[in-house]
C-alpha cells in the first residue's frame, strides 16, 4: 500500500514533538547558590566547614571578602541527574574556615558568576569565643602548638611541636591540613608520641608530633594553624540489654563523627647572623660545637711501601721514622647545623709531607634539641724527611646562639719528632748470568694519546633523530586500525583541562568583566583582583579565591618569575586591597590606569611564553644551506681554528640535525680547543644516537680521562637488564617495533581472511618479538624522560648545600664531570656525583645530555 503525503508529515511532526518534549525540559536548569555551615558557635582554637552549592553548575565563586577567616580550599565536586525529563547540575566547593579573631565574626553574602549571571548567598554569623560550653563536649578535644625558641638566628634550629590531647575515645587521627613552614627547612621526626598528662583533674591522651625547622631567611614569620580531623566515638540509646545479643563487633553500640581541631598561631622572629669581622674564615655553622685533633700512627715497618724487616713498635703516636704513616683526625661534633660541616683548612708544609685524603665520617641524630652529632676528617700523613715539625692547631669559627656571638676553637698544637728510617741493602746482583742474549717481550704501550679526526662525509648531515613518542605510538596503531576498520576511528580521547589553563581562563574572563563594568562599581575592584589573584594560582598550578601578598611572593617565585615582575604583580596586589579594604578612594589611584596596567601585566608573562615558543622555530630558518656551514667548519678544523669551527658544527646540530657523527665533530672541536666539558657533553649526545660506534667510543674514553674527577666505577644492575642500551640505538629500536607491528597485523589479517586462528604457533612468535621489542622502546622512553644526565660545562663548580651563593660548600667538580639530575629550582639544579654526594649548582654550569 502507498503512502500518502499527509502520513509523512504526520510522523514527521509527531518525531518533532518527541523530541522537543524530552530534550528541551533537559536543556533548562535554574541557577541559583546556597552556602551552608556544620556549626555557628565555634572556640577560638576550632574551625568551620563551609560548603557551598551552586545549582546549574560550576560558577566563579568571590571569595575575597571574607577578612575574618584564613580561607582554605578542600576540594570541588559536580553532580548531574536527569528526573522526570528535566537535567539538574550542582557543583560543590567546599572549604575549612579557621578564625582570626573572637567575637560575632560574619561570612559574607558570597557572590557566584555563571554566563553572566550573578547570585548570591545569604551571610552567615559565626560567634567565636575561648571556649564554648556543650553538654558533651567540656573541653574535650583541643590542640597547641608551640616552638622551644620564638626568636632565632638564620640558620639556627629549633623544634616545633604540635601536641593533640583528647579526654575521649578516639578512632583516628589525622591531619587536614598539616602545618606550613613558609621560609623554613624542616623535617618531621621518625615517631609520634603518645602519652597521658593531667590537667585539673581529667586524664587526657596526648598526641605529640615534633618538627625540626631551621630558618632560611630573616624577617617575622607566622607558622600558621593547623587543622587535626578525629573520629570520636559516640555512644549511642540503645537498650544496654541488647547488648548480650548484640555481642558481635558487627552490631557494635558506638559510632564514631568526626570532629576538627584547629592549633594556635606561632610568631617566630628571625635575626640575620651578624656580619663576621673576624680575620679567619667563618666556617658558616651556627649552634653549639666542639673541635679536637689527634694523631693515630702505624708501625707496620714500611718505607715507601718496601718492608725493612723491623718489628719496632713505637708507642708514642707523635715520634715516628721517615716514610711511616700517621693519620690526623680532626673530630668536628656539637648540635645546630652540623651536616653543614665541611673539611677544615689544615697548614701542613706540603714539601715536609706526602698528605693523603680519607672520606669523612658522620654521626648525626636527629634528638629533642635538634640536629645533634659528630663529623669526623681524616688525613693520612706521610713525613718525606727526618726532623722536628710542628703541626699548627686547626681553626673553627662558628655562631654560637646562646652567647650570640661568634666562637672561635682550635685544636691543640701537635710536635712530631721524626727518626731516619734505616737503610735498605740490597743483595749483589748473581755474577753466574747467562751470557746468551734472549729475546724479553715487552707489554705493547701507548707512547702518545691523542683523539682520531672528524668525520668529512655529508652524510654527517642526515638526520638521525629519534621518532617522536606520539609519532612512534602512531606508526604502530595504523595496522591495528587498518586491522580494526573504521569502528577504531570513533573512540575520541577526551583530556582534562589543566588547572593552570582554567585559572588563565578566568584571570582573561574577570579581565573582560571588568573591562565592561563601570569604574565607579564595586563590582570593578572585585574582577580586577580576581582577575590578578587568578593569574597568580595559574602560575602555581593551585586553585583559589584569594591569596596574600606573602602568598604571592612565594608561588611567583616558585614559578620562577623573574624578581622584577614579582615587585610589579605584588605592588598591583598591594594597592587594589589599599583600595578594596582601606582607606584609599578609588578616584586616587585612576580606574583606567589600574586596569591597564593589570593587562599590561598579564600580557607581559603571556608575550613571555610565546616568545618561549617561537624561539624553538628560529634556528631551522636562521641558516639558509647547512652544507656551506658544514663545509666552512671543516675548513677551519683543518686550519686549527678549532673554537670557531665548534661553533660552527653547533650551529648545524642546533638546525634540527640530529646526527651522531655531526656531534662527534663538534665535540672533536671543542675537545681540540681544549673546552673538556663540552667535548663529553657533545660525545654523550652522540653516544645516544650511536652507542656502539668505536671512533665514538674511542675519543669519549680518551676525553674522559683528561676529566679531573673520578668515581669508582660500579655494576648497576639496571645496566646489567639494560644491555642493550650499549649496543642497539632508540630509532633502530623504533624502527624495528614499528616494522614487526606491520608484519603482525598482516599476518593477522591474512589469517582471518583464511578464517584461521591467528595466534597459531607462528602468529604467537611474532606477537611476542613484537610485544618484547615495544616494551623495550617504551622502557627507553621512559628512562630518558625520567633519569636526566648532565655535564660540567664550567672549569669548577662549587656544589652547595642550598639553593644561594652563601650556602655551605660540600665539594667542587670540574669540566666534563658527569652528573645525575634530580631537581630544578630558583635558577639552581640539584645533582648526584656518586653515592652520598648530592648539591646545588646554578643550572648555566651543567648541561643536559
Amino acid at each position: 500500500m502507498k503512502k500518502t503525503g499527509n502520513d509523512m508529515n504526520l510522523k514527521r511532526f509527531f518525531f518533532i514533538a518527541i523530541v522537543l518534549a524530552v530534550f528541551i525540559p533537559s536543556m533548562v536548569y535554574g541557577f541559583d547558590v546556597t552556602a551552608h555551615v556544620d556549626k555557628t558557635r565555634i572556640s577560638i582554637s576550632d574551625s568551620v566547614f563551609l560548603k557551598v552549592e551552586v545549582n546549574g553548575g560550576q560558577a566563579d565563586l568571590d571569595l575575597s571578602m571574607i577578612r575574618d577567616f584564613k580561607v582554605k580550599s578542600r576540594g570541588t565536586s559536580s553532580s548531574y541527574n536527569f528526573i522526570n525529563g528535566r537535567s539538574e547540575r550542582k557543583a560543590t566547593y567546599q572549604y575549612v574556615l579557621i578564625p582570626l579573631a573572637k567575637g560575632e565574626l560574619k561570612i559574607p553574602a558570597i557572590k557566584a558568576t555563571q554566563d553572566g549571571q550573578t547570585a548570591f548567598t545569604r551571610q552567615i554569623v559565626i560567634h567565636v569565643s575561648d571556649q564554648v560550653v556543650k553538654s558533651d563536649d567540656d573541653k574535650a578535644l583541643f590542640a597547641k602548638a608551640h616552638v622551644a625558641q620564638s626568636s632565632l638566628f638564620v640558620g639556627q634550629q629549633a623544634v616545633f611541636t604540635l601536641r593533640f590531647f583528647t579526654s575521649k575515645l578516639l578512632s583516628g587521627l589525622g591531619f587536614e591540613t598539616p602545618p606550613e613552614f613558609n621560609g623554613f627547612s624542616s623535617k618531621p621526626f621518625e615517631k609520634e608520641k603518645t602519652y597521658n598528662l593531667n590537667i585539673n583533674g581529667v586524664l587526657f591522651q596526648v598526641t605529640q608530633v615534633d618538627y625540626v625547622i631551621i630558618p632560611a631567611s630573616p624577617g617575622n614569620f607566622t607558622i600558621d594553624p593547623a587543622v587535626l580531623i578525629a573520629n570520636v566515638v559516640v555512644k549511642s540509646n540503645r537498650d544496654p540489654r541488647l547488648d548480650s545479643f548484640f555481642n558481635d563487633s558487627f552490631f557494635s553500640s558506638s559510632r564514631s563523627k568526626p570532629v576538627r581541631v584547629v592549633s594556635n598561631p606561632v610568631e617566630i622572629n628571625v635575626s640575620p647572623v651578624p656580619p663576621y669581622e673576624g680575620t679567619g674564615k667563618f666556617s658558616g655553622l651556627v649552634g653549639r660545637f666542639e673541635i679536637e685533633g689527634t694523631i693515630d700512627g702505624t708501625t707496620d715497618g714500611k718505607i715507601d711501601g718496601i718492608t725493612d724487616g723491623t718489628t719496632d713498635v713505637i708507642t708514642d703516636k707523635t715520634t715516628l721514622k721517615a716514610g711511616e704513616s700517621i693519620t690526623l683526625t680532626i673530630k668536628i661534633s656539637g648540635s645546630g647545623n652540623i651536616m653543614d660541616a665541611s673539611p677544615p683548612e689544615i697548614d701542613l708544609n706540603t714539601d715536609a709531607f706526602k698528605v693523603y685524603d680519607d672520606n669523612p665520617v658522620e654521626n648525626i641524630q636527629l634528638t629533642q634539641d635538634g640536629y645533634e652529632g659528630v663529623k669526623i676528617f681524616k688525613k693520612a700523613l706521610v713525613p718525606v724527611n727526618p726532623g722536628k715539625y710542628v703541626i699548627k692547631p686547626v681553626v673553627l669559627i662558628y655562631f654560637d646562639v646562646d652567647k650570640k656571638a661568634y666562637q672561635t676553637i682550635s685544636t691543640d698544637q701537635i710536635h712530631l719528632d721524626v727518626r731516619p728510617s734505616e737503610q735498605i741493602h740490597l743483595a749483589a746482583a748473581p755474577l753466574n748470568l747467562s751470557q746468551e742474549k734472549s729475546v724479553v717481550k715487552q707489554e705493547v704501550s701507548l707512547i702518545n694519546k691523542d683523539i682520531l679526526e672528524i668525520k668529512e662525509g655529508l652524510e654527517v648531515l642526515k638526520d638521525y633523530r629519534q621518532i617522536e613518542p606520539l609519532f612512534f605510538i602512531l606508526l604502530l596503531s595504523i595496522p591495528a586500525f587498518l586491522f580494526s576498520g573504521v569502528k577504531l576511528f570513533v573512540l575520541v580521547t577526551k583530556k582534562d583541562v589543566s588547572v593552570e589553563k582554567l585559572m588563565e581562563e578566568k584571570a582573561k574572563h574577570h579581565l573582560k568583566q571588568a573591562g565592561k563594568t563601570d569604574a565607579g562599581e564595586s563590582q570593578f575592584l572585585s574582577h580586577v583582583y580576581s582577575a590578578l589573584v587568578a593569574f597568580i594560582l595559574a602560575k602555581g598550578k593551585k586553585r583559589g579565591e584569594t591569596v596574600t601578598i606573602q602568598e604571592a611572593r612565594g608561588i611567583l617565585s616558585d614559578a620562577h618569575v623573574d624578581t622584577a615582575s614579582i615587585e610589579q604583580v605584588v605592588e598591583l596586589l598591594d594597592t587594589i586591597e589599599s583600595v578594596r579594604f582601606g582607606g584609599t578612594k578609588i578616584h586616587e589611584i585612576k580606574p583606567d590606569a589600574l586596569l591597564s596596567k593589570t593587562k599590561q601585566i598579564l600580557k607581559l608573562f603571556c608575550l613571555a611564553l610565546f616568545c618561549m615558543g617561537l624561539f624553538s622555530f628560529v634556528p631551522q630558518r636562521a641558516m639558509a644551506d647547512p652544507a656551506t656551514t658544514f663545509m666552512d667548519a671543516v675548513k677551519n678544523y683543518k686550519a686549527g681554528h678549532f673554537q670557531q669551527a665548534a661553533m660552527q658544527f653547533e650551529t648545524v646540530a642546533k638546525n634540527h640535525i640530529k646526527n651522531p657523527y655531526l656531534f662527534y665533530n663538534v665535540a672533536n672541536s671543542y675537545l681540540k680547543a681544549n673546552d673538556i666539558g663540552r667535548a663529553v657533553l657533545w660525545y654523550e649526545r652522540a653516544l645516544v644516537l650511536a652507542p656502539n660506534d668505536p671512533d665514538l667510543r674511542f675519543n669519549l674514553e680518551y676525553a674522559n680521562s683528561l676529566v679531573k674527577d673520578k668515581k669508582e666505577s660500579s655494576v648497576n644492575i639496571m645496566d646489567v637488564l639494560f644491555f642493550w642500551d650499549k649496543l642497539i640505538s632508540v630509532k633502530t629500536l623504533q624502527i624495528t617495533s614499528v616494522f614487526l607491528s606491520f608484519v603482525f597485523f598482516a599476518w593477522a589479517a591474512v589469517r582471518v581472511v583464511q578464517q584461521q586462528k591467528v595466534f597459531s604457533g607462528t602468529g604467537v612468535f611474532i606477537c611476542s618479538v613484537f610485544i618484547i621489542v615495544t616494551s623495550i622502546t617504551c622502557v627507553n622512553f621512559y628512562k630518558q624522560s625520567a633519569n636526566l644526565a648532565a655535564v660540567i660545562v664550567a672549569d669548577e663548580v662549587a656544589v652547595r648545600s642550598g639553593v644561594t651563593d652563601k650556602s655551605t660548600k660540600l665539594f667542587s667538580l670540574h669540566a666534563g664531570t658527569k652528573v645525575r639530575v634530580e631537581e630544578q629550582r630558583n635558577g639552581y639544579v640539584k645533582i648526584v656525583f656518586s653515592k652520598g654526594m648530592v648539591g646545588w649548582i646554578k643550572v648555566k654550569q651543567a648541561l643536559i645530555i
